[in-house]
């Protein structure tokens, strides 16, 4: 399982994390992640214009695309 650790990911606020800690984390871009956040496929908060990301929903989408053989839509 993918998880994040305190020490990796400062920036951890009620299980929410920025879309630019996100993107560093991971390796998507901003865009693709602000993208899956308005589409429903990734769970987050908007607030103002900061997109905040669901913690668990994020471990669980980069472990999806781990397992998938699809690699178009991967990290860069």
């Amino acid at each position: 399982m993918v998880s994040f650790n305190v020490s990796s990911f400062p920036v951890v606020l009620n299980n929410l994390i920025p879309v630019k800690a996100a993107a560093e984390f991971s390796g998507y871009s901003m865009q693709y992640l602000r993208r899956l956040l308005r589409s429903g496929r990734l769970s987050g908060l908007k607030v103002g214009q900061v997109w905040l990301i669901d913690k668990t929903a994020f471990d669980t989408y980069l472990e999806g695309a781990k397992a998938s053989n699809d690699r178009r839509f991967g990290p860069k």
